[in-house]
């Protein structure tokens, strides 16, 4: 348009057009508060910030997890105006581990919100973590003003292109007009098919009150009278009454339910009829079998009800509780070469299950799965069921189907397996070592603090590694692990999430020492929101997961060594409350003392002194 005037400005009537239409274009816009309309009426909200607070709101969300920054002040600060909850953590990456963990624990798609630039390349790893574990998260991120893009201005990068590979949806909303539609289409994607992060950035300029960001751009505007001054002036104010254009008359988006994919009867009649053809009948369950919050319980009810031995996967572990006679946690490999029949119910053949190669060449597979991808990845299975998880077992069972009698007697043979291995582990707890505590006594004798109402957050190696095989969560929903990406770093993350999303929930960790360096500075967000979380740290001063194949491979242990530090004065530091223990006496004294101090919502961390074991001998994975 200005270059039509400019060509026109070569004739006298040129001239005196284009400046008609300069002093028409300088004209900026009046500042005023924005009229958003929902189911309830007409209310007045003072900036793009409120937007935000009001479509997280229409969503479900009553969390959001943060860190201070100038981009995106207005938006925690709406969210606290509106009565959310706003965790403020020590590290970006934290934001989107607690939001990731929020999602798992309810279902609700979890929300962080972080600054421009660093901000958001600090919380790549995370949303990486979060892919792989198809968890819903909505990552909130400021960027510069619209019209400073791209000229150097503080921390403006590519956000979107540097993201776009990790994320099922990003946007960036140019005017404040498309602010609430984009972000009410993020939270959609994030649910649709298969969970996944998505990501939305907001520039300053559509966050602040119009007030404050029309000052600011008057401020920036050449105060002459040349033609190039008054020319910029236009400019400037025709882009600003595009970026506030309908702000009288905004209206709040609808939130669209999650659909939830069910298998077809024909299909299930199949699956039928191959577990009454089956002998030697398993069934896997992973983690995508816990994302229908809906029907966890009647899902818990289905798998009691198919009566076939099953083995959990990540955050499945602990659904059928600790007592069960189906639930094994032991001999799984073995299980899976001797098995004529295998569902995979929302778990798929990576390197947890060998590749596939684990399972027998003759078995039949069924595959569950939200992703045809994931479904038949390395292993072509017996039949292939496009399916939320959950309600294939539910709508399964409700065929009435009944196991045939010749399967007892697998299930006794599997019981007896199980138990030596049992068996086995507790004798190789009963090993002293001078100065030291055996790990596995650790992991064993932190059961009997263990109930129904506990979140357990793993984060480490060669400790977790311990602790996965002997450590027993109580019910659904009690389990929380990076999943398939074997992430380092997210135990305080998870911590928070898991707390704010399950109120009365007491979550403990177990960290292993080199995991914990990676968010021990998050004690300060423990103490000043007043999470009571119990940290029980394995500390062998290394990291003994690689050291331990590395000596053996290559001769030396460069860069797997660390001391044995004293992480519960780096604890105490921070406000929190730290032990120091040397046996087996001194961790369940420490426990029950921990017991009390975090239900009075003070954090504890539990430094034990473990001895180097072999139990975990050629765990490595690479």
């Amino acid at each position: 348009m200005l270059l039509r005037m400019l060509v026109a400005s070569g004739s006298a009537a040129g001239a005196y057009f284009l400046w008609r239409q300069v002093q028409k274009c300088r004209k900026l816009p009046v500042a005023r508060n924005f009229q958003l309309r929902d189911k309830e009426g007409v209310k007045e909200v003072k900036h793009g910030g409120h937007l935000v607070a009001e479509v997280l709101a229409a969503n479900g969300v009553d969390t959001i997890y943060t860190l201070s920054g100038g981009h995106v002040a207005p938006v925690y600060v709406a969210a606290e105006q509106v009565g959310m909850k706003v965790v403020d953590v020590r590290h970006e990456v934290n934001c989107v581990f607690a939001a990731d963990a929020h999602w798992r624990m309810c279902g609700v798609p979890g929300v962080a919100v972080v600054t421009a630039g660093p901000g958001v390349t600090n919380t790549i790893t995370a949303l990486q973590n979060a892919k792989m574990a198809e968890s819903a998260v909505v990552l909130i991120a400021g960027a510069t003003t619209t019209l400073l893009r791209g000229k150097g201005s503080l921390q403006d990068i590519d956000q979107i292109a540097l993201l776009k590979p990790l994320v099922k949806y990003a946007a960036s909303p140019k005017t404040v007009r498309e602010v609430m539609e984009q972000l009410q289409k993020a939270f959609n994607v994030c649910l649709e098919g298969v969970p996944g992060p998505v990501f939305i950035e907001l520039p300053v300029d559509i966050m602040y009150p119009m007030e404050a960001v029309l000052k600011t751009y008057m401020d920036g505007m050449p105060k002459g009278k040349s033609i190039s001054a008054r020319l910029i002036s236009a400019y400037v104010s025709r882009h600003l009454n595009n970026l506030f254009q309908g702000v009288e008359d905004l209206v709040l988006p609808v939130r669209q339910p999650r659909k939830i994919v069910r298998p077809s009867r024909s299909h299930l009649k199949r699956v039928q009829d191959m577990l009454n053809k089956s002998s030697r009948p398993i069934l896997l369950v992973g983690s995508q079998a816990m994302i229908n919050h809906g029907e966890l319980h009647d899902f818990v009810q289905a798998v009691r009800q198919l009566r076939i031995p099953t083995f959990f996967g990540g955050m499945a572990r602990g659904l059928l509780g600790d007592a069960s006679e189906f639930n094994f946690k032991h001999g799984r490999s073995q299980a899976l070469k001797r098995c004529d029949m295998v569902i995979l119910c929302g778990i798929f053949c990576d390197f947890r299950l060998q590749y596939g190669n684990i399972i027998n060449n003759k078995a039949k597979v069924v595959s569950v799965n939200l992703s045809r991808e994931k479904g038949t990845l390395n292993r072509t299975p017996s039949l292939f069921l496009l399916s939320d998880p959950c309600a294939f077992l539910v709508d399964l069972m409700n065929l009435d189907i009944r196991i045939r009698p010749e399967c007892s007697a697998w299930l006794m043979d599997l019981q007896e397996a199980d138990r030596a291995a049992e068996a086995k582990i507790h004798d190789k707890s009963r090993k002293e070592i001078p100065d030291y505590v055996n790990p596995l006594d650790i992991c064993i004798s932190a059961n009997q603090f263990i109930d129904e109402h506990t979140i357990l957050v793993m984060d480490g190696g060669d400790f977790v590694g311990t602790a996965a095989y002997t450590v027993k969560p109580r019910k659904v929903l009690s389990w929380l692990d990076p999943g398939a990406f074997g992430t380092l770093g997210v135990g305080a993350g998870f911590a928070m999430g898991a707390m704010m999303a399950r109120k009365k929930a007491e979550v403990m960790i177990f960290y292993g020492d080199g995991a914990l360096g990676f968010s021990i500075p998050e004690f300060d967000t423990f103490v000043r929101h007043k999470m009571g979380v119990i940290c029980i740290v394995g500390n062998d001063a290394g990291w003994t997961q690689i050291l331990r194949d590395q000596e053996k491979i290559l001769a030396l242990p460069t860069a797997c060594n660390l001391t044995y530090a004293d992480y519960h004065e780096v604890a105490q530091g921070f406000g929190g409350k730290g032990f120091l223990v040397r046996s087996k006496e001194g961790f369940l004294q420490a426990m029950k003392a921990a017991k009390q101090i975090a239900a009075g919502g003070c954090p504890v961390l539990i430094n034990c002194l473990i001895a180097r074991s072999d139990f975990r001998e050629g765990s490595l994975s690479i």
